[in-house]
């Protein structure tokens, strides 16, 4: 078999600081190559089912060469992951990551590389990532790399997504390195998540942030997206801190989104509130709704956008109380 040894000196590559030890991996010229490393406290169980409509569904073979199929079924988290890479003509044109357990299929052998150190491996991603080019734009290879090294266990994978996030001149690797540290990282990533999203500067990136805190564990989601919504100077940054809080479902939610309907001074805001508010659970939502639609201190706009997210609702809450309105006995 051809061989090819890929030495990349990964502080190099990219602009950000990470250990200035060179990873060298030694892949075959074509075709799919695996390691095993150590996971993250808490990675899930990734790997593909028999069927996604119930939760009885058993493992089944991932198959490699065809596009990334895999997910967590339950909350079963495990202590070791694989990676395959897949070289052609001495190129790495795609990386994916699954349990280690996770049976899979290829059309090609796949050669076993032999003990990897997990820190090696990380930074063995994080230099190809850099290499790549236009992968950090690339839904494909960018997205995998960074997926499997949110899933690497340790400081030299943390700290390069956490670098990613702060540092990287460009938004669509930041906003995917926050997403990967707030779903895979535990609290110490959700942590970088929350100050990246009260210190940058860039609204999309805080607007992102959003969303990968209201995906975290991280004990203070719920304080921290009210904060955000309440002080944040960008309006679709508020806007979409409620849109997530309601998203959580967390407890006292309809009050600060009602809170900020009635006191934001950005008429989209506003709008988006009432919005928020149908993104609640169920009742929670409708109640909420309605409270909206009955405040005759609210202007008429927001309290028709409010009976018109009741129509959207299948609840029988929601239903009855439009029959009341048609039927005249409820809020005009």
């Amino acid at each position: 078999m051809n061989i090819q040894t890929i030495r990349i000196a990964a502080s190099c590559v990219l602009g950000f600081s990470i250990p200035a030890h060179s990873a060298e991996l030694t892949l075959p010229k074509d075709g799919w190559t695996s390691w095993q490393v150590e996971a993250v406290e808490g990675a899930p169980d990734w790997c593909c089912w028999s069927s996604w409509d119930n939760r009885e569904g058993s493992r089944t073979a991932c198959r490699l060469d065809d596009r990334g199929n895999s997910a967590s079924r339950d909350r079963t988290t495990i202590d070791a992951m694989r990676v395959y890479a897949r070289v052609a003509a001495g190129s790495v044109e795609r990386v994916r990551v699954l349990s280690a357990t996770c049976p899979v299929e290829a059309a090609t052998p796949v050669h076993e590389l032999g003990n990897v150190s997990t820190d090696d491996s990380a930074r063995w991603l994080v230099a190809l990532f850099g290499r790549s080019g236009d992968a950090a734009r690339n839904d494909n290879l960018g997205e995998s790399l960074l997926a499997a090294l949110a899933t690497h266990r340790g400081d030299v994978a943390h700290n390069a997504l956490v670098a990613m996030a702060r540092e990287d001149g460009r938004g669509e690797t930041r906003r995917k390195a926050i997403f990967w540290l707030a779903l895979l990282r535990g609290i110490p990533g959700a942590n970088v998540v929350s100050s990246v999203m009260f210190g940058d500067k860039d609204p999309d990136v805080r607007q992102h942030a959003t969303f990968a805190m209201a995906q975290s564990k991280s004990p203070s989601v719920t304080q921290d997206l009210i904060r955000l919504g309440n002080t944040d100077k960008n309006g679709e940054v508020r806007a979409q801190a409620w849109f997530w809080l309601a998203h959580t479902g967390a407890s006292g939610s309809e009050e600060a989104i009602g809170t900020a309907l009635r006191k934001d001074q950005d008429d989209h805001v506003r709008e988006k509130a009432v919005f928020a508010l149908s993104q609640l659970p169920d009742e929670r939502a409708t109640r909420a709704l309605v409270a909206v639609a009955e405040d005759r201190s609210l202007s008429h706009e927001q309290r028709k956008r409010a009976v018109f997210w009741l129509a959207q609702s299948e609840t029988d809450g929601a239903q009855k109380y439009l029959e009341r309105v048609l039927a005249g006995n409820g809020s005009r």
